[in-house]
């Protein structure tokens, strides 16, 4: 769970960081281009979204956020799709920020499970390490520790 968790996190790193990239070059009316590329990556980032959700629903972490992640997961792409056609003319910047914090919330979203996870399968570890030291029989190692 670790591994897949820690992966997932830098899926996210990633993929935000060239979703927020593409995105001041659409604001500023250059690489239109690269919308596809936009889109397959917003697709990636939901689906690490929605990874982390199941994760930490799995891990019994955050679960209220998880199933929040789960539900953010669906209106962030339908919210995309249509905004091209929300507020058409002069007050279509309102459209453009709010699809913003949208994608800086479900990134955000998607760090706060995965470093929940983590903190829960730390926290196991010391549980269990403890609990093996206290047991009669069990090796030196572990009784040190």
């Amino acid at each position: 769970m670790r591994t897949i968790t820690g992966i997932n996190l830098w899926i996210v790193r990633v993929s935000g960081t060239v979703q927020l990239l593409l995105g001041a070059l659409f604001w500023t009316g250059r690489a239109y281009e690269y919308l596809p590329v936009h889109i397959i990556n917003g697709v990636v980032i939901v689906l690490a979204l929605w990874t982390a959700a199941v994760i930490a629903l799995v891990a019994r972490t955050r679960r209220g956020l998880a199933v929040f992640a789960l539900l953010w997961g669906l209106a962030l792409p339908a919210f995309g799709i249509k905004q091209a056609t929300i507020l058409v003319g002069s007050m279509h910047w309102i459209v453009r920020v709010t699809h913003l914090l949208m994608g800086l919330a479900a990134m955000g979203i998607a760090g706060t499970l995965g470093q929940a996870v983590l903190a829960t399968a730390a926290s196991e570890d010391a549980l269990a390490l403890t609990h093996r030291a206290r047991t009669p029989g069990a090796p030196r190692e572990a009784r040190r520790a």
